[in-house]
């Protein structure tokens, strides 16, 4: 029962073994312990682990965030590169890493699309930007749409790893990118290799995308803000709406590193006085 990568005309598509459909309610019972119960969680998955150990690359995927959510990173780690290792294993000689593709559209390539994404977090998350910028990389040539919004990764890896080449061709990559990241990304740019320079116009865009982040980012002290509620509902979390002060919190805390500087907070402190912010 082995895991394939096969091309059928001009796409590249994963094979499961059939018998993997005998555990589907099994699976999705498991990943509604995730975030809940985490050792409920990692005990349906484990069983399922034991029936497919070389295919089922999804219940190796979320045990790994499983792991991860208890801070457990050793375990994390391994069932992550366990993950993409065998996702790795099923490819063909014929195929070409510099062209052919892996697209997210074909549901059966998503469970390796995640790996790659999963395995390039654990790197991240322990400051080996290096290689988590060539796992990011790899994710993103396979699948060039990036339906997993990988471009925001590598923004923050080159950004935390003062690599401010790569981070400014990832920018001009996605010039048409209207996000927080890239469009502060355009501003803290700025501040750090041309001074300055085209802050105020480039911050004045930002604004539009996220008018909470300049206060966000001129605090010296940060906290993190109550979950976004639906009225009505006061105990469904609703998740970080774009534009929130919930999603300015997230964009300090994911790039806190470079934006605790003096100089980036001194600027935002600048733009409150400054701008007019409704």
């Amino acid at each position: 029962m082995t895991l394939r990568l096969v091309k059928y005309y001009d796409e590249w598509k994963f094979v499961f073994p059939k018998e993997m459909d005998s555990v589907f309610d099994e699976y999705w019972e498991a990943f509604d312990f995730l975030d809940y119960d985490e050792k409920e969680c990692q005990r349906r998955l484990k069983k399922i682990i034991k029936q497919f150990p070389e295919s089922h690359l999804d219940a190796y995927n979320h045990i790994s965030i499983s792991y991860r959510n208890q801070r457990k990173t050793a375990e994390s780690f391994h069932y992550a590169l366990t993950s993409y290792l065998l996702g790795k294993n099923a490819f063909p000689k014929e195929f070409n890493e510099k062209k052919d593709e892996i697209l997210w559209i074909d549901v059966d390539n998503r469970p390796f699309l995640r790996a790659c994404q999963s395995l390039g977090l654990e790197y991240q998350y322990r400051k080996n930007f290096k290689r988590a910028i060539e796992i990011f990389k790899e994710n993103l040539n396979y699948n060039k749409n990036d339906n997993q919004g990988i471009r925001y990764l590598l923004l923050e890896c080159y950004l935390e790893s003062k690599n401010y080449i790569e981070f400014k061709k990832l920018l001009d990559n996605y010039g048409d990118d209207y996000s927080v990241e890239f469009l502060y990304g355009q501003v803290i740019y700025d501040l750090l290799e041309n001074k300055g320079q085209n802050s105020m116009d480039l911050v004045a865009k930002a604004i539009e995308c996220n008018k909470h982040i300049p206060t966000e980012l001129a605090k010296e002290k940060h906290i993190k803000p109550e979950p976004h509620r639906i009225p009505g509902e006061p105990h469904f979390d609703t998740g970080i709406p774009i534009g929130s002060i919930q999603q300015a919190y997230e964009y300090w805390e994911r790039n806190k590193k470079t934006l605790n500087l003096k100089l980036v907070r001194d600027f935002f402190k600048y733009v409150e006085k400054t701008i007019p912010i409704k």
